[in-house]
């Protein structure tokens, strides 16, 4: 627990007080950022009166918390920290602490594991939980099967991709069992995995990363070419009783599939789900996702499926499945996700270039170069920004600015800002000017969980001999080289995507500011 705050602390409190910003907000955030309740009401000169009415998003985060069966304590500890009064606390969770006040731990900053990223024992609850976080996605509303789909997974250009390199090496499609209905299965399967190929192997990566599955509870990618009249009659993923030990190989049972149409189809091809009286129209680019097990990790028989023959042209796809265990000897744990990747994406894609408004660039450029001479090097802990020249000790300065430009910057953006992301935005920081050195790296990373949500970074000035990149993923997994010019900003959901520098900068400098909001409504996920 910190108890003494820096100058930039000490800063960004009175400016936030200066700007009327709410009291309760700011204490709350800096318990979020861990200080101690007492060091914030010294340096705040305030002491917020405890809550005790819980809006829809706390009341949400409670009971689907409580429903995936996360440490009562530590969300109580989370609600006091929160500023809701104990007596509120207790009535609303129905729980009394077991351990003293002062032995409580807030999961949320104490690094706490995400149980289910431990927990393979009941693989269909995993699933299951109302909480799971697929970008872009949309849910079946039933609770019979836990099916999700996601438009424009994959693009026109690697839709195209697969399709020729399925067709490549095509061979008949098998069964996990003989079945004598010759007619079961008539379609013709490629061994995508098999194929060596750089974008299909980055493709699998982007399908792991969807559903937060380390990828060595997968089978190898596969692809799938229906010609007119060809089907797959009704059929489950999961093996029968009598199909694991020809199927097993250790890994266990089928848990979930993920399906990607390649193409559009106007006629057939339909996947119908007839025990939950749904289908998909094949689209392209279009994910759909499916547990195969019940909430006890029983095969769920609601899982059943049919691909309808094709009545024009061809239907191609591209599937994956993954299985109950690792392939590996020391196994990760079966979902990967960390607490940032919990984080609600707010757009599809996750980022936008935008232009400052000129009078404000000015502003920001003359004051620039008139406080050349004001600069410091800036230490970040971890190595977060090095140098590729291990001789160069010098990554980066930083050019402190004026609370008043500050301000300005804020105020400007948040509109802006807003806009882009359909939320209501609190502003959190604005950096100073970072200037970065020959050299610098800046590692790839994900924001602050608490505060850093809804980001900007406006390129100030800079002289390079080569293009700096800002290399980030997308919401659909997707990377991207981003160049920002002086003037320029991009938009992006900074608490959420990988983002980063990871070359080194090729010129004498590169001056930028870092501006965060994060949403009026933002609750962490069920992440503890």
């Amino acid at each position: 627990m910190k108890t003494t705050f820096n100058d930039d602390w000490k800063m960004w409190i009175q400016t936030n007080l200066s700007n009327g910003q709410d009291k309760d907000y700011i204490f709350n955030l800096l318990i979020a950022e861990g200080y101690s309740y007492h060091a914030i009401k010294k340096e705040m000169k305030f002491e917020p009166i405890p809550k005790h009415e819980f809006s829809e998003e706390w009341l949400d985060w409670i009971k689907s918390n409580i429903a995936d069966g996360q440490n009562k304590n530590g969300l109580f500890k989370v609600l006091l920290n929160h500023g809701y009064a104990y007596d509120a606390v207790r009535e609303v969770m129905q729980y009394e602490p077991t351990v003293p006040l002062d032995e409580l731990v807030d999961p949320l900053r104490a690094g706490a594991e995400n149980p289910s990223t431990s927990n393979t024992s009941n693989l269909g609850a995993l699933f299951s939980k109302s909480d799971l976080f697929i970008p872009n996605s949309t849910r079946l509303g039933t609770d019979a099967l836990a099916i999700y789909s996601v438009e424009e997974f994959l693009n026109q250009e690697e839709c195209d991709y697969m399709i020729a390199a399925i067709i490549s090496e095509l061979r008949p499609s098998q069964l996990s069992s003989f079945e004598s209905d010759n007619t079961f299965r008539t379609s013709k399967t490629c061994d995508l995995g098999s194929l060596n190929d750089s974008l299909i192997q980055e493709i699998d990566q982007r399908i792991c990363k969807l559903l937060g599955i380390d990828e060595s509870y997968s089978e190898a990618i596969q692809g799938q070419y229906y010609e007119v009249g060809q089907e797959f009659k009704p059929h489950t993923d999961y093996f029968e009783e009598h199909e694991m030990a020809s199927h097993d190989n250790g890994m266990g049972q089928r848990t979930f599939t993920v399906m990607i149409y390649l193409n559009s189809l106007d006629e057939g091809g339909v996947t119908r789900f007839p025990e939950v009286a749904t289908e998909f129209n094949p689209k392209l680019g279009m994910a759909v996702i499916w547990s195969s097990l019940n909430l006890d990790g029983s095969p769920n028989s609601n899982s059943l499926h049919h691909a309808q023959p094709v009545l024009k042209g061809y239907k191609a796809i591209i599937t994956k499945w993954f299985r109950s265990n690792s392939r590996l000897d020391n196994p990760p744990p079966f979902l990967s996700r960390q607490p940032n990747d919990y984080i609600p994406n707010y757009t599809k894609r996750g980022f936008e270039k935008a232009k400052l408004p000129a009078p404000l660039l000015k502003k920001i450029q003359d004051f620039y170069t008139s406080n050349l001479d004001s600069q410091t090097d800036e230490n970040i802990p971890g190595d977060f920004i090095f140098n590729a020249d291990k001789k160069n000790k010098k990554n980066s300065i930083l050019i402190d600015l004026s609370t008043e430009l500050r301000n300005e910057i804020h105020r400007t953006l948040k509109s802006m800002m807003e806009t882009w992301c359909g939320k209501a935005l609190l502003p959190t920081f604005v950096y100073g000017i970072r200037v970065y050195k020959r050299g610098a790296i800046l590692k790839c990373h994900q924001d602050r969980l608490e505060t850093h949500i809804i980001s900007a970074i406006i390129n100030v000035a800079q002289d390079i001999d080569e293009d700096w990149p800002l290399s980030i993923d997308d919401n659909y997994y997707r990377h991207h080289d981003v160049i920002l010019k002086p003037g320029e900003i991009i938009f992006y959901e900074g608490g959420r995507l990988a983002h980063g520098r990871p070359e080194p900068l090729n010129g004498d400098f590169f001056a930028n500011i870092f501006c965060h909001f994060k949403p009026i409504d933002y609750v962490p996920r069920n992440v503890i």
